[in-house]
């Protein structure tokens, strides 16, 4: 049973293959040589291996579906291609262009755009895409794509995002521009469940976003870095059914400085064996560009890599909207509170929830907004809402935030005060500060705090490299040259392949690598809070009539749900504090208080990605 890796369940099943079908052992046989005549090393095997797999589990389940639900396959074909949806993204561009005022930040959004269409012609690879933050660099890749995937045949566009505070924003942005309801499917967690018990036009579209959600088969899909990667590396069939449809695409990973630094060495090499063995095309999207090719000298990277844009460095100098001060004397949160209550519109980020509760307590303004993971999703919306309405209006707005607000998130701030932390993190803040270029200059302030909390591993790391960027004389943080070598130092400080993923897959043992290959810590639980008191009671009362968690149910729940370590939950289940919805449901009620706050009583700073 060497086929089975040595993994004890893999060889259960190999024998119980052998005793139902006793000419498996030379069929697999024959599939191994194939293999290895097709896949020259085992890392090579074990991708190709998992393609195969997804093409063979989507396909049965297709001819399941099409002999017990016949009605079905009708519902699942969209009608077009996605060299089809360019027509529309066309009109909708020229219909942008021709209303933008004739400002510095839409004069490099135009250059920037014509470069990504000038760009799309080149053949099938890896590119970046490096623009200043508010450099329309979310409309300009999605050209690109389009643009190159019509060019060179390609099936689908792929846009992965790390933040559950931009990925609804971006799929809104996209759904705005292709008016065909099955245009773009929205994939992750999060996603608002639309009843498909409604009107037939509204129910057509649930039940298309549920079907082509089984196995991506749409156009444009929007969806999640932790659901591509953790999809491509796992081992149950529904998560891989959808893993054949990353060949011949083209896969834009926005805010690619997110990606986590101790699975980069798994992930680099399945997306260059992507590239090399299956067609696509990777785009990586930053204002920071890591370190993710060959010559960083740490990483078995990228090569021949393209920048899409000529000559990034002039329009980083052309939008310099924001003047950076860097405070040299710790400050205390009654100085921050301080500094916020002397502006009208202020946005103050800091490292960790604890230290957002601090601010807010020093501020002790009830007008003051509140934006972290301890809010649940619907109401971090909520505040953004109001945030950005307030801004619009000119009316007071005083934000405190932790980095769930940083990257992509389209808000336009005349301060910002950012305490120190890593050096992308500091740019990616001042893109939220005079962010259309209406000032003069937009005025960013970093400091270090007194009592600062921070995490630890990856995120500490950068941050004491950082402080030592942020010493030099001539530091410039408008040159996107600084993050290249950046990286390379936090990167050679870490171990990119924490886990052994790569030995796992070598020794094809897929259940293992699926265990391993965690993007958000798997040690929390989903904890109902009382936002929305309404719509809680209602699910509530659907679930204890049913007995069950629908999909839908879950859907809800996390919308309005906190993430909790698993031994917090614990704890709270002894104080009384929370109670579990249904009997080993994994979904638990939070009895505690709620407020503007959040859930104030969590302390731990869980990962601002979503699944």
């Amino acid at each position: 049973m060497q086929e089975a890796g040595g993994n004890p369940d893999l060889q259960r099943m190999a024998e119980e293959g052998e005793r139902q079908y006793p000419d498996l052992p030379a069929l697999l046989m024959t599939a191994t040589q194939e293999i290895t005549r097709l896949a020259v090393t085992p890392l090579e095997a074990d991708l190709l291996i998992r393609v195969l797999y997804a093409c063979l589990v989507d396909a049965d389940a297709l001819d399941t579906e099409a002999h017990f639900s016949p009605h079905l396959p009708t519902h699942r074909n969209a009608g077009f291609t996605v060299g089809d949806l360019w027509a529309d993204f066309a009109t909708d561009q020229a219909r942008l262009q021709a209303s933008a005022s004739p400002t510095p930040v839409n004069a490099v959004r135009r250059i920037v755009y014509q470069d990504c269409l000038d760009a799309a012609v080149l053949p099938p690879g890896v590119f970046t895409l490096t623009v200043p933050t508010g450099g329309g660099k979310t409309r300009s890749s999605l050209a690109f794509a389009l643009a190159h995937a019509r060019q060179h045949g390609l099936a689908r566009v792929i846009y992965a995002i790390p933040y559950t505070s931009i990925i609804e924003q971006t799929a809104a942005v996209f759904r705005d521009i292709f008016p065909h309801p099955h245009a773009v499917l929205e994939h992750h967690a999060s996603v608002s469940v639309i009843d498909e018990d409604t009107d037939a036009n509204v129910a057509d579209q649930a039940l298309w976003q549920r079907l082509a959600t089984e196995n991506w088969d749409a156009p444009l899909i929007v969806t999640t870095t932790v659901q591509c990667f953790e999809s491509l590396f796992a081992a149950r069939p529904s998560a891989c059914r959808k893993v054949h449809r990353l060949a011949k695409c083209v896969l834009i990973l926005d805010e690619v400085q997110t990606l986590p630094p101790l699975l980069l060495t798994p992930i680099l090499d399945a997306l260059r064996l992507l590239v090399e063995r299956y067609g696509m095309t990777v785009v990586l999207c930053t204002a920071t560009q890591p370190a993710l090719t060959a010559d960083s000298g740490l990483l078995h990277g990228f090569t021949g890599v393209r920048e899409i844009v000529r000559e990034p460095a002039r329009h980083f100098q052309a939008l310099r909207r924001v003047v950076y001060r860097i405070e040299r004397e710790p400050w205390s949160w009654a100085h921050v509170a301080e500094e916020m209550r002397g502006r009208e519109q202020c946005l103050t980020i800091v490292n960790a929830r604890k230290d957002a509760l601090a601010v807010l307590t020093a501020l002790n303004d009830p007008e003051a907004l509140h934006l972290s993971t301890l809010l649940c999703p619907a109401h971090r919306r909520a505040v953004l809402t109001e945030m950005r309405q307030r801004l619009a209006d000119g009316r007071p707005c005083r934000v405190v935030s932790t980095q769930v607000v940083e990257a992509g998130v389209d808000v336009d701030f005349p301060c910002v005060l950012r305490a120190i932390g890593p050096l992308d993190r500091i740019v990616q803040a001042a893109g939220r500060c005079n962010r259309e270029g209406r000032l003069g200059q937009g005025e960013v302030i970093l400091f270090t705090p007194e009592a600062g909390g921070m995490p630890l591993g990856p995120y500490k790391t950068a941050f004491d490299h950082a402080t030592m960027v942020l010493q030099r004389p001539d530091l410039d943080l408008h040159d996107p040259a600084i993050f290249p070598a950046y990286f390379r130092a936090v990167f050679g400080d870490l171990a990119t392949d924490a886990s052994g993923i790569q030995r796992m897959r070598e020794r094809l043992d897929f259940p293992a690598v699926a265990a391993a290959f965690r993007m958000i810590p798997d040690d929390t639980a989903p904890v109902l809070v009382p936002y929305q008191i309404n719509v809680i009671a209602a699910l509530m009362a659907r679930v204890r009539a049913t007995g069950h968690l629908s999909r839908t149910d879950w859907r809800e729940a996390q919308q309005h749900s906190v993430s909790v370590r698993r031994r917090d939950v614990e704890r709270f289940l002894r104080q009384g504090e929370v109670i579990e919805v249904l009997p080993d449901s994994g979904l638990y009620q939070w009895l505690g208080a709620y407020d503007s706050r959040g859930m104030t009583e969590m302390a731990w700073d869980a990962a601002d990605l979503i699944v």
